[in-house]
């Protein structure tokens, strides 16, 4: 036996709920009512969109969305020349640092990115990369810098994120094939619903669906789903989704 490395089982599990969360759950008032959410959504509705390009001057390009009561502001800076340390590369790279305000979420984050935050970034390079010219850009670098301002849904951030990056990427003046436009999904008490809340996510039975779409070119440039999905419905629903952002941010860029 190898004592150096951690022998841990070779398979695992999801820790069934205590009894204490199984209450809390039980005692929220269902999500769903007569048809409505609590905000006065349908289940197909997202939340009304804020957007506005160029509110950070210092930047190449920027973005400042909001969702509902989730805010993200993104800035990007370059393309610009790669460092020597870097080496050489026949295609651009997109770098992406996302991060949550301290006082982002309903428990403080720490200033240090963590390994959710890390993640989130990795997501948004592989949403957008296929949407850039890349090949246009050898020995050259974009930077991307995401900050969330207020979390009210973190699946809903994070599609957020990925929307405003792209309209940030645009507005820098970067080649891209198409504008990348995100949803989130998931479900709650076995019922479909578009760009959950905080509050809706407490209900989700461990199964949510994130994704990253190019309209105009009909090719899907990311998905990200945790459970068990039932692809079809979530499909024609998220496309249908991603279609009406789209169309805003078109609308936006006229």
């Amino acid at each position: 036996m190898d004592r150096r490395r951690v022998q841990g089982p070779e398979t695992s599990v999801v820790p069934l709920p205590t009894q204490e969360a199984l209450a809390k759950r039980a005692a929220l008032p269902a999500p769903v009512q007569d048809g409505k959410r609590a905000d006065g959504r349908g289940p197909e509705d997202i939340r009304p969109i804020f957007l506005r390009t160029g509110l950070i001057s210092q930047a190449s390009g920027s973005a400042y969305i909001e969702l509902g009561q989730t805010k993200v502001a993104c800035a990007v800076y370059g393309p610009r020349q790669l460092k020597k340390q870097q080496g050489f590369s026949e295609q651009g790279r997109l770098y992406c640092e996302f991060k949550f305000a301290t006082f982002a979420c309903k428990k403080r984050r720490h200033p240090i990115r963590d390994p959710q935050e890390k993640e989130f970034s990795q997501i948004i390079v592989q949403a957008l990369a296929p949407s850039i010219r890349l090949d246009r850009l050898p020995k050259s670098v974009i930077d991307l810098y995401v900050t969330v301002i207020e979390n009210d849904g973190t699946a809903s951030c994070l599609a957020a994120a990925i929307t405003a990056a792209s309209v940030a990427l645009a507005d820098a003046g970067v080649e891209m094939l198409d504008l990348v436009a995100a949803t989130s999904l998931g479900y709650v008490h076995q019922q479909l619903l578009v760009d959950c809340s905080a509050a809706e996510e407490a209900y989700q039975q461990h199964t949510d669906l994130i994704l990253a779409y190019m309209p105009s070119l009909g090719q899907v440039t990311h998905l990200l789903h945790r459970g068990p999905v039932d692809w079809p419905p979530m499909a024609a629903v998220g496309g249908a989704c991603c279609v009406h952002v789209y169309l805003l941010l078109m609308m936006h860029a006229q």
